[in-house]
């Protein structure tokens, strides 16, 4: 194909509008957010008294933010400017320190980009040594040492009070003594002042006389919890007298995520939940302090781990929807306190305007209950649903003890084996359920979970119960727990309340981390999961590899056995 001239000339303008709308395209990507271009951190001066910063210049900073951080990575200065060399007024440090300049450039939309090299500085001037008080005493005067001093150095010495003046010398020499005569009169915070013979500031040291002593502080929470769930956390204050604030600082993950004032006459304080985030540790820390005298607050401080935000229990039922007696009544609980229940007996999902449990329900015809529970601090609990049925039938239970001859526990109280304790358990259950009338069917040791469960799904059985003891391996753990497929399993009503019912007479209440509850097996475990079994459930029964445990379950065999059948009675009425 010939081109002729204008096709050419039309070819040529196409190329020039499409380039010149790249580059419109480009310059107004940059006009709305401008590429911040590389600049150094160059060196630290001492210009005309002062301490200054001088930077590179970042292409389109409209302004630098300098950071300055110790070797033990503790901010000591920050400061902004708009220009490359920044004043660092009031800049101090201690002698030997190795300092750490971070500079970060931003453009007008904020946007931040760190200087491409990182800037140490050793801090080669005296300064004041931290003593550890700072406390005036009047029969000793006023007393401060150098560190870094070098023989022959000369710096000037300021005393300010409020700002002013109130003493002056030259200082030749490392200890330095100021008469108690010279500073009598004043109250409150003394500033200590060095300065080089060319007037620059280079250590400061607040010191305070006639001042309050602040009286040591405690800082506590309830039940001295190292770990919680995300929730309120109360916290206790003892100590602090004299002192006009009270600060709860609190550090997230090594960072102060936030500061409380309180009064001095705080003695507790309820933390809010809000203020906390999950999975992390925190560090409260608290302060007493006397006006703003930073130097000499008396402070505590505790560490906690707050876990994930919890769910409230499913509700569960007192008796067996799936066959109960006219005339029934029931009641709805679930295992976290103080909630709320909220149920519907027309089928239809209930809300926070449904029907709030306070009283039994009485049940008088086939009826469709449909619960949730609701609790503060926590996610809502599922919707559990329960089918209630007025009919007759013979309760048929499938016992399934363990098997496991391998898992020995606590010889010297005459705990055997696993498997052999918990059959001695079984045979007590089927014993009483028999006595009222219960159509019972075992497991045969030499089985398999298979075995057991396609026995029971013969059977026909309305609940299939696995009988085990647990093992931590290290024979410190103790407690009760068993196990349902989820939260929403036909098998979470008899399970809680076997649970209930046994830890009722469990001899380790009083220690919290006994009470493990109903825990969800998830799929994982053959004999209570829905898919294999209608209503399937596993017991632990306490802990045969821990000494009083194991003491307790050989004990009580037949105890602990009447328990659990007593529940199985009264659950399915």
């Amino acid at each position: 194909m010939k081109f002729t001239h204008p096709d050419k000339v039309m070819i040529i303008i196409s190329i020039a509008i499409v380039l010149s709308f790249i580059c419109f395209f480009l310059g107004y990507q940059n006009y709305l957010e401008p590429r911040l271009g590389d600049f150094t951190c160059n060196e630290l001066k001492e210009i005309d008294g002062q301490f200054y910063l001088a930077l590179s210049e970042s292409h389109n900073a409209v302004k630098y933010e300098v950071i300055v951080s110790n070797q033990g990575g503790e901010e000591i200065f920050r400061t902004e400017s708009d220009n490359t060399l920044i004043l660092l007024k009031n800049f101090t440090a201690n002698f030997g320190d190795i300092l750490k300049f971070k500079v970060l450039a931003k453009n007008k939309n904020g946007t931040i980009k760190e200087s491409s090299n990182h800037y140490d500085y050793l801090w080669l001037y005296s300064s004041f040594i931290n003593f550890n008080t700072r406390y005036i005493n009047s029969s000793s005067g006023l007393g401060l040492t150098l560190y870094g001093y070098q023989r022959g150095e000369k710096y000037n010495l300021k005393l300010e009070y409020l700002n002013q003046v109130i003493y002056e010398e030259q200082i030749e020499t490392d200890n330095i003594l100021i008469p108690y005569e010279k500073i009598d009169g004043y109250a409150g915070r003394l500033t200590a002042k060095l300065y080089t013979e060319n007037h620059t500031l280079i250590s400061t040291y607040n010191v305070y006389i006639n001042t309050p002593v602040i009286g040591k502080i405690a800082l506590t929470a309830l039940d001295d919890i190292t770990r919680t769930r995300w929730n309120d956390i109360k916290l206790f204050l003892k100590g602090g007298e004299n002192a006009t604030e009270f600060q709860i600082l609190l550090w997230e993950e090594g960072n102060l995520a936030n500061t409380i004032s309180l009064s001095p006459e705080t003695k507790e304080y309820t933390l809010p939940a809000e203020y906390l985030n999950e999975d992390k540790n925190y560090r409260f820390q608290v302060k007493a302090i006397y006006k703003d005298y930073e130097e000499i607050a008396e402070t505590s401080e505790i560490e906690i781990f707050v876990g994930k935000k919890e769910t409230t229990n499913p509700v569960y039922v007192s008796h067996n929807p799936s066959f109960i007696k006219k005339g029934t009544q029931i009641t709805l609980d679930t295992r976290t306190p103080n909630e709320t229940i909220y149920y519907t007996l027309d089928g239809t999902d209930p809300t926070t305007e449904s029907l709030i449990y306070h009283n039994p329900i009485l049940i008088e015809e086939d009826t469709i209950l449909k619960t949730y529970a609701v609790s503060s601090k926590r996610y809502d609990s599922p919707i559990n649903t329960y089918h209630f049925q007025i009919r007759e039938k013979n309760l048929v239970v499938y016992l399934s003890p363990s098997n496991q001859y391998l898992n020995y526990g606590v010889s010297k109280v005459g705990f055997t084996n696993e498997m052999q304790e918990m059959n001695k358990i079984a045979d007590v259950v089927e014993r009483v359920l028999k006595q009222n009338g219960v159509t019972v069917y075992r497991n045969r040791s030499s089985g398999n979970i298979n075995a057991w469960l396609s026995e029971s799904n013969y059977v026909k059985s309305d609940l299939h119960l696995a009988i085990h003891s647990n093992a931590s391996g290290r024979g410190s753990a103790r407690g009760i727990e068993i196990y349902v497929d989820k939260a929403t399993s036909p098998s979470l009503s008899i399970a809680t309340n076997i649970y209930q019912n046994l830890y009722a007479i469990y001899p380790g209440q009083n220690i919290p981390y006994t009470n493990r509850g109903i825990k969800y097996a998830d799929g994982s475990l053959g004999e209570a999961n829905d898919a294999f079994i209608p209503c399937g459930t596993l017991i632990e029964i306490a802990y045969h590899d821990n000494e009083e445990d194991a003491r307790w379950i050989v004990e009580n065999r037949e105890t602990i056995g009447k328990n659990i059948a007593s529940s199985i009675i009264n659950y399915y009425n």
